[in-house]
């Protein structure tokens, strides 16, 4: 592939799929890989558009995909907006194996580095991330989860993994309180002391076991994060290996 966005199509159990797949210029080093899933009823480039990761960090492969129709959301019952799996065997997994086409095109097509692969989701696309970690974990360095936090059941057996999550505390969608008792438990899973946090405004970093981190960014708002997160993130993640972890 060549440098720059494309609009790539992937025939996944016969449908057809989409991504907004951004590839940095040309370097001697594998690149770094962020797949960034949206929220429910959105698409790729308005995530893109929102968050440029690419922007963010010039040197990874950026990849926004797109879900399809048929995930009942909080908002949408009856799901007909675009959203994607958050249990394992919903839909027929339609969704993990978009991912594993996706990671295997662009492996077969790029120089990725396999310890620095990382998913990015806000609300049902950070549904969609935790479940990705603990199908997919083996080869994902780090998440982030935005607006909906790791789901329990599937972090107690989960890969251990750095995380970094972000949460409103007047969130209309994701209640902060439901949100945030999933901080004791990334805790726990990654060893993570709170007594010795470091604390910088709203964002708090705790080291665990090795080289892992939590992070969580804590915010006076609601279900959209502010424009900080995305840089955030992206601070977290490039601190991230799959080696390290």
């Amino acid at each position: 592939m060549s440098p720059g966005r494309h609009v790539e199509s992937f025939v996944v159990k016969g449908v057809k799929r989409t991504a907004v797949v951004v590839v940095p210029k040309a370097s001697s080093t594998p690149a770094p890989v962020v797949f960034v899933f949206h929220g429910h009823g959105g698409t790729g480039a308005n995530i893109e558009r929102r968050f440029d990761i690419e922007g963010l960090w010039p040197q990874a492969v950026v990849v926004y995909p797109d879900g399809l129709v048929g995930h009942a959301g909080k908002t949408d019952p009856a799901g007909v907006k675009r959203g994607w799996q958050t249990t394992v065997g919903e839909s027929g997994d339609r969704d993990l194996a978009f991912y594993d086409a996706m990671l295997a095109s662009l492996r077969s097509r790029l120089s990725v580095d396999g310890n620095r692969i990382y998913a990015m989701g806000h609300s049902n696309g950070s549904g969609f991330v935790s479940l990705l970690l603990n199908q997919r974990g083996s080869a994902i360095a780090a998440t982030a989860n935005l607006s909906s936090q790791p789901s329990a059941r599937l972090l107690a057996t989960d890969p251990v993994r750095s995380m970094f999550m972000a949460m409103g505390m007047t969130d209309p969608i994701v209640p902060y309180a439901n949100q945030k008792k999933a901080i004791p438990l990334a805790e726990k899973k990654l060893g993570a002391n709170p007594a010795t946090a470091k604390v910088a405004g709203n964002l708090r970093s705790e080291a665990g076991r090795g080289h892992l981190e939590l992070e969580t960014y804590i915010y006076p708002g609601g279900h959209e994060p502010p424009a900080i997160v995305p840089r955030l993130v992206v601070d977290f993640f490039r601190r991230q290996t799959l080696a390290s972890g």
